[in-house]
């Protein structure tokens, strides 16, 4: 990856997940103003379908109170507003109900990616009149 920005500087470049747990730690300490970030995109899957939608393997990810938590701690709007203050834009996924597409663009998202781009048409459409 470092080679391919050193040849082009404004290649778009997603948090990974090293970096999306330090830019949450950089945002719960404060300092996060103050880290120049290279990333231009954040994409994440949104907590609160996890378990509703998926057959996570048994762990952690099943527990919903685990589930919860991770929710509060990463769909936070003012860690939203921030990033788009910055010009980083942020997708969540994979939405494919009413309620998530209002939960995802009330919490200041980008995006959203689904599996049913028609019903995401027909929402925006309504949302918009």
């Amino acid at each position: 990856m470092d080679k391919c920005i050193a040849e082009n500087p404004d290649m778009p470049v997603m948090f990974t997940v090293k970096r999306g747990l330090l830019l949450l730690a950089l945002y719960y300490s404060g300092l996060l103003p103050f880290v120049p970030l290279r990333e231009s995109v954040l994409e994440s899957p949104m907590p609160s379908v996890y378990n509703r939608t998926y057959d996570p393997p048994p762990g952690l990810m099943r527990n919903k109170l685990v589930m919860k938590l991770v929710q509060k701690l990463t769909m936070r709007r003012s860690l939203f507003q921030h990033l788009e203050a910055r010009g980083i834009q942020v997708y969540l996924w994979v939405l494919n109900q009413d309620s998530d597409f209002q939960k995802a663009f009330s919490l200041g998202a980008t995006g959203v990616i689904t599996d049913y781009p028609s019903k995401l048409r027909m929402f925006l459409d309504n949302q918009s009149s």
